[in-house]
């Protein structure tokens, strides 16, 4: 009985000695969406794979690519030299139009990458350069227990050059001051993002209070806007009475914290970067959105035309200045990128308005 008891310890010893498993690798790592959409000729990133447990770090490598036939190809790691920012453009330090140029290079860079910590597929501005619009990536990842091999893992899609985008909701408000204080909301128009029904008729002009035009192809690297914002006649405001809107002590995000030249014309304001897209900076990190308010001697409702569409109506709540003009305020919201160099106009005009003359 001892010698079996000694048999027994000996193999729970041994057994004992043998390694624990490291780390987990999931059969099922798989893209967060099936087809990316890359627009030629702008930056940006997939979403990041999920990983399902897999134990970090994982390393991400690109393994192939494949053209719509199924036939490898080397298209989207051909290099093309293109105007680069080195890191984003700061306001509070590049406040000179020399020092953002400083940030700024060419560079002979591929249409793709890979983030080997992440998995993020992020596409260069080369991507202007693509001929062909489908392609297939396959992917290998690798952690302490091993890697898979992730083949057909996304499909990459080229889609046009998109000048300008709208990736935020954008919104033109008419408010009206109460007598006893607070505001009241007349009428908002809005362009919800990129697949608003009404985007084509901002960029052809015909939309009744937005529109974003291109003025010339220069600067040819650089970019202007001219930002205008009206009436509902499209009578512009004095540039002097469309303000950033307070935030505390400071403001919320604006095109002037965008700009490293700001003109303030007559009846519009001129901002510039050495290179597009714009607005690049945020102070409040909300994306593309930037923030303004009009001064409340610029206009007043135009009463006759709002009556006109939706009948009489009670004005007496609201309050008025000397002249018996009915007291407003614009709410301006712009939701739009710029990608493309040039010199651009971006008008909004506020809902039932008119200017005090």
């Amino acid at each position: 009985m001892k010698k079996l008891l000694y048999i027994f310890s000996i193999l729970i010893a041994a057994s004992s000695c043998v390694q624990p498993e490291v780390g987990y690798i999931s059969d099922n790592i798989h893209a967060l969406e099936d087809t990316v959409f890359v627009p030629r000729g702008s930056f940006m990133t997939s979403a990041a794979p999920a990983a399902e447990g897999s134990t970090y770090p994982l390393k991400w490598v690109i393994t192939d690519v494949q053209d719509e036939n199924g036939n490898s190809t080397n298209e989207l790691f051909e290099e093309h030299e293109i105007l680069i920012w080195t890191s984003a453009f700061n306001p509070d330090t590049d406040t000179t139009l020399a020092l953002a140029e400083e940030k700024l290079e060419l560079s002979m860079q591929p249409t793709l990458l890979i983030n080997d910590v992440s998995g993020e597929l992020a596409f260069t501005q080369a991507s202007k350069f693509v001929e062909n619009d489908i392609f297939n990536i396959d992917v290998n990842v690798s952690n302490v227990r091993g890697d898979r091999q992730l083949d057909s893992f996304v499909v990459v899609k080229m889609m046009p050059f998109r000048p300008v985008e709208f990736p935020s909701e954008m919104r033109s408000r008419n408010n009206l001051i109460k007598v006893g204080g607070g505001k009241k909301d007349l009428y908002t128009a809005k362009i919800i993002n990129d697949y608003d029904d009404a985007v084509p008729s901002v960029l052809d002009g015909t939309h009744p209070y937005f529109t974003v035009t291109k003025l010339s192809d220069e600067p040819a690297l650089g970019i202007k806007v001219n930002m205008v914002v009206a009436d509902s006649h499209d009578n512009a405001f004095p540039a002097g009475k469309v303000i950033k809107y307070p935030n505390g002590a400071s403001y919320y995000q604006n095109f002037h914290d965008n700009s490293t030249e700001t003109v303030v014309n007559d009846f519009s304001t001129t901002f510039s970067l050495p290179a597009p897209p714009f607005p690049q900076f945020g102070r409040n990190n909300w994306g593309a959105l930037m923030y303004y308010l009009s001064t409340r001697d610029a206009f007043t409702v135009d009463k006759e035309a709002y009556e006109a569409d939706y009948g009489a109506q009670d004005w007496s709540g609201y309050q008025v200045n000397d002249n018996g003009d009915i007291i407003c305020e614009a709410y301006i919201r712009w939701g739009i990128q710029i990608n493309d160099s040039g010199t651009w106009e971006i008008k909004m005009r506020i809902p039932y308005s008119k200017v005090i003359q």
